[in-house]
């Protein structure tokens, strides 16, 4: 197994690296895209609703115009790892019961991304998948942006009813506000129940990815 290969599937397992921050994350999965699949990302930059696949391109992307070649790419990447506690030789920590593999904000990538993963060879390491921020469909998000996205007006209705003073034109973590979702979804009737609750059309979209340490756009 090779340094890399090595430090991937540490990353990979080290449940100390839960608290890790999805800036460091998000610098991780471009610089193992760059090593294990190409120096460019291979697919187009997905849409600005796509908040984890958009900041996950742009990760890569970043990664390709820093770094002139690959055992560049690899140096830095090895040298996270090691800022992380990961260490030449050191065991791979095992999963704790319960978990799986990669127990970080990378779950799964989109079939493109999986389908250049394979065709390169690319290990299971750190940073081949996709972040957590996309919530688990099982798992229910009753918070007002969460009940415009899923187009829960009879939830929305009950959000209100329980607690009148929310406010409509709240940003979520991305800079959206309910209507914005509301419109991109095409979920006309809860655009429709905004409009006549008041919300502040002339709101714009104030989302940027997440900075990278290349501060380009």
């Amino acid at each position: 197994m090779s340094l890399f290969d090595d430090a991937a599937a540490y990353l990979s397992n080290a449940s100390s690296l839960n608290d890790v921050s999805s800036v460091v994350k998000l610098e991780l999965y471009g610089l193992f895209k760059y090593v294990t699949v190409s120096p460019l990302p291979t697919t187009p930059r997905p849409s600005i609703f796509d908040f984890t696949g958009r900041a996950k391109w742009d990760a890569w992307n970043t990664a390709g115009n820093t770094y002139a070649v690959k055992v560049d790419a690899e140096k830095k990447y090895l040298d996270v790892a090691r800022s992380l506690g990961w260490k030449e030789g050191i065991a791979v920590p095992e999963p704790a019961p319960g978990t799986s593999q990669s127990q970080d904000i990378w779950d799964s990538d989109s079939d493109e991304e999986n389908k250049a993963s394979k065709s390169s060879g690319a290990a299971q390491g750190f940073g081949n998948s996709v972040s957590s921020m996309a919530r688990p469909e099982d798992e229910k998000d009753n918070s007002l942006h969460g009940l415009v996205i899923s187009n829960d007006l009879q939830g929305l209705l009950a959000l209100l009813e329980q607690d009148p003073n929310v406010d409509l034109d709240a940003r979520d973590d991305f800079g959206y506000t309910a209507l914005h979702l509301a419109a991109d979804r095409g979920h006309k009737s809860i655009v429709e129940f905004l409009s006549k609750k008041g919300v502040d059309r002339s709101v714009k979209v104030s989302w940027q990815r997440p900075i990278l340490r290349c501060s380009r756009l």
